[in-house]
């Protein structure tokens, strides 16, 4: 039998339904709104999880002009035979998506606004001012054209409301962007008089004091809430469509793949992934490439210590735990602690349980990595910050470390290495070579649980690498800094400090047979490396 369709990079509802490509029934979400009806309801959740096809539902649903064609869109659909049924085609509609507005400067971003308000605008013969103050008060002076028109109070539509606010943050022009999106905003949804409800989507809850100030009717549902719960797959959904194309033999590593978000108390799949994976019939990332994730490598970029020392975690499969913040301030990204905050709300992180304190109010989330496709974007981002584009070097210079081929594995790193110092980087500090290794080793924490800094025999060690699989090489890593002409006597008295203050004691005690003890010295671009297999 033929198969239907699969939506891929499809997110129109009308174009889905009437070319009858495969569906997931999402349409109960109509009558959630409806029943808890937020004058303004902001639901932020990850990029691809359907967002923007609900919020096209949402629009072919309410939508007063040609409200009879689009009643046939939604006959085989749950919300058919509902009461809710009453409120089809009732509603004049402006919506908008921002989901494209991602320009490296304030005027072409103010540009695209505009154009993107003079098609609303054109759809019923209307001309937007060309000047500022038209622009931030054109969802107003719609509605009322709207409401003068049918008679009836507008629904507003958002969607990826935040997209130019966290591009205009990673390019310079945030300030610009945030005053035009409060006046916007705040025109259009406090006090109009001419609204019924609005809807908006996004990725991050951006602090009310930083575009939402004064709303005082903002209903805000995260993924830590998940009220509404018609964004991602269920498990029931996932089997479904993997019985329909006969790919529920791949059930198993489908989960490895793409499921582990937790939306509230429900665990659901990636719905991109899912329907490239039944498209294409391979396990591979699609959802992680497509974004370029600026601000989580903005933030990976400060290569603070606390940071890498939590990601050693969650690439060895253990949890963190941190105080999430779910009102995101932008002047706060300096701050590390909000990367934890940004990468569960992005979904690069997801939870298993939080804890209250009693004390303070506080919830703390025990974050973790929610599957192997994220998994595979951190291990390409370290790749590609400590390859400097010789990514194929690199893992054979890992493959080499592994296999115990030390010759080789000292002939690969002084290559890399070289092209990924500056002469000004590290100096006389010996943290910076350290959290340098560091993040250059976090891609084994599958096959290793990495520690740094503990307690060994009679010293702490700089770095040890564990093997989960006691029949392979553990790894034990000890730096110095000395200068130029002094580098192989200090790698030397690194390894004998491993060997003089038993490190491996640890390790051995644990089950590993065999342990590979390296010393280095570093001096700017300069390394020199003393090892034994023990």
């Amino acid at each position: 039998m033929l198969k239907k369709k699969l939506p891929v990079g499809i997110d129109d509802f009308k174009e889905i339904i009437e070319n009858n490509y495969y569906f997931i029934d999402k349409s109960m979400l109509i009558s959630e709104l409806l029943d808890k009806k937020s004058k303004v309801t902001l639901l932020p959740r990850p990029r691809r999880f359907g967002k923007t096809l609900n919020m096209s539902m949402l629009n072919y649903f309410f939508n007063i002009e040609n409200n009879s064609e689009n009643k046939e869109l939604f006959k085989d659909l749950a919300i058919y035979n509902s009461d809710q049924m009453k409120y089809q085609g009732e509603y004049p509609v402006i919506y908008i998506s921002l989901k494209d507005i991602k320009v490296n400067n304030w005027d072409l971003c103010l540009n695209k606004i505009k154009l993107l308000l003079e098609e609303e605008y054109s759809k019923y013969d209307l001309v937007l001012e060309d000047n500022r103050g038209s622009q931030e008060n054109s969802l107003l002076e719609l509605s009322k054209f709207l409401y003068e028109k049918y008679k009836k109070k507008v629904i507003i539509l958002i969607d990826e409301y935040d997209t130019p606010l966290v591009t205009a943050h990673s390019q310079g022009y945030y300030e610009e962007a945030i005053f035009f999106f409060r006046n916007f905003l705040s025109a259009g949804l406090k006090g109009n008089p001419y609204l019924e409800f609005s809807v908006l989507t996004g990725i991050l809850r951006i602090a009310k004091e930083s575009i939402f100030s004064g709303l005082n009717n903002l209903a805000v549902d995260t993924i830590l809430t998940n009220d509404f719960k018609y964004f991602g797959l269920t498990e029931s959904e996932v089997e479904e469509m993997l019985n329909y194309y006969e790919l529920n033999y791949e059930l198993e590593e489908v989960k490895k793949w793409y499921n582990g978000y937790h939306f509230g108390e429900k665990l659901v799949y990636n719905p991109w992934s899912l329907v490239n994976f039944a498209s294409k019939k391979r396990l591979e990332s699609y959802w992680v490439n497509t974004s370029d994730n600026s601000l989580i490598k903005q933030l990976l970029d400060k290569n603070d210590s606390k940071v890498l020392d939590d990601l050693k975690a969650v690439f060895s499969g253990n949890e963190i735990e941190e105080v999430v913040t779910e009102n995101i301030v932008f002047s706060d990204l300096e701050d590390v602690d909000t990367i934890w905050s940004l990468m569960l709300f992005s979904g690069y992180l997801t939870y298993d349980k939080y804890e209250i304190s009693e004390i303070t109010g506080a919830k703390t989330y025990f974050l973790k990595i929610p599957n192997y496709e994220v998994q595979t974007f951190f291990k390409n981002t370290f790749i590609k910050e400590y390859s400097c584009g010789r990514t194929a070097m690199y893992f054979k210079m890992l493959e080499d470390l592994y296999k115990g081929d030390l010759d080789k594995f000292k002939y690969k790193f002084k290559e890399l290495y070289f092209s990924a110092i500056s002469y000004h980087d590290g100096g006389d500090n010996e943290k910076y070579y350290h959290h340098f290794m560091l993040g250059l080793l976090l891609t084994l924490g599958d096959k290793y649980i990495i520690k740094s800094n503990r307690e060994s025999g009679y010293g702490r060690y700089d770095i040890a690498l564990e093997p989960k699989d006691k029949n392979n090489y553990g790894l034990i890593f000890e730096f110095k800094i000395g200068d130029k002409n002094s580098l192989e006597e200090k790698a030397k008295e690194a390894l004998n400090q491993i060997n003089e203050k038993k490190y491996d004691i640890e390790m051995k005690n644990n089950g590993v047979r065999k342990v590979i003890k390296i010393g280095m010295a570093f001096s700017g671009k300069n390394v020199a490396i003393e090892s034994i297999i023990d």
